[in-house]
């Protein structure tokens, strides 16, 4: 047998994200029903806060290898500027970058994040190169967003884990909801920890008007062993099958932006699986590292390692979570 090289792999796009308020032109921008509003032809103004090396899967390797796991990336970029950066961003970050795969005439996938009166609309491009699975073992897969061509990797994913003894965390990406193809609910079936938000379980179970609890029980019945629903600021969820847990929001000084919180919540709740602790712990955990991510700007900065983590909750011994059924 193949030796087991990395506690975690993970698969993805790899983005250059571009954060934009648009705080300082609010006579030509404006929310409303939920909707950003921007004039038509108009030239609008905004303030470039930052830019940084993101997606879910660098995002997801980042925040675990801070907790001094042994972590890799398996993405397709271009032969830009943005793949120059990304190398010595994530060997800084001691994150294994050999599974990173540059293709000439090709543009890394791109991000433009908007924000408006602490809310965020985000622009985003993908690499349009087909993903294949990696030989390289590891104890967890973590599967996230990615372009078009992502079937053949799902199903060759979905029939490699259920042969063998990794672990797949799966955090379905946008495009792969909405399109709803075989393949989606293929991995699914074979997924350990299925990461959604409540929204996007609607949509996979296309049943908009469940909710959590039921929510919960219909994703499970796809064959994830593990089902974890976040909430926005109203908490997050975690079912296995029998018992439904509760966790709220972990309290932060102040909430600057918010991207990349749903993937320190997920690096939060497997980092703490990793090290044996059970559902309830690891939903604390994810709170805790999302509460930090989003005092900064981006999706790297304040992501917590594992004492850092346990250390914040030592000090917050109320902070619980909550059995529902």
């Amino acid at each position: 047998m193949t030796t087991i090289t990395y506690d975690l792999i993970t698969i993805g796009d790899i983005k250059l994200d571009v954060f934009i308020s648009l705080d300082d032109c609010k006579e030509k921008c404006s929310i409303v029903k939920k909707q950003l509003c921007l004039g038509f032809g108009e030239k609008i103004i905004g303030n470039v806060l930052d830019q940084q090396i993101a997606g879910s899967a660098p995002n997801v390797a980042v925040a675990l290898a801070r907790m001094k796991k042994k972590t890799a990336v398996v993405s397709n970029m271009g032969d830009d500027s943005t793949y120059e950066m990304t190398l010595p961003f994530l060997r800084k970050e001691n994150v294994a970058t050999q599974l990173i795969r540059s293709f000439k005439h090709t543009n890394s996938a791109y991000s433009a994040v908007l924000s408006l009166q602490g809310e965020k609309t985000i622009l985003a491009s993908y690499i349009a190169k087909p993903y294949k699975r990696p030989n390289t073992r590891s104890k967890w897969l973590y599967i996230s967003e990615m372009g078009s061509g992502y079937e053949d990797l799902f199903n060759s994913i979905a029939t490699y884990v259920k042969g063998d003894h990794t672990l797949l965390a799966f955090n379905p990406g946008n495009g792969q909801i909405q399109e709803g193809a075989k393949a989606l609910y293929n991995l699914i079936s074979a997924t350990h920890v299925l990461f959604v938000n409540v929204e996007e379980g609607q949509l996979i179970v296309q049943n908009k008007r469940l909710k959590v609890k039921a929510l919960a029980q219909e994703l499970f019945n796809l064959g994830p062993t593990e089902v974890i629903i976040t909430d926005g600021k109203n908490g997050s969820y975690g079912f296995d099958g029998t018992q439904l847990y509760y966790c709220p929001l972990f309290p932060a000084e102040k909430a600057v932006e918010s991207t990349g919180a749903g993937d320190s919540f997920a690096a939060g709740y497997i980092g703490a699986r990793m090290q044996g602790l059970p559902m309830q712990e690891g939903l604390r955990w994810g709170s805790v590292n999302a509460a930090e991510v989003i005092q900064h700007i981006g999706p790297t900065k304040g992501l917590l390692s594992d004492t850092q983590i346990k250390t914040r909750l030592r000090k917050q011994p109320t902070f619980e979570t909550k059995i529902l059924s």
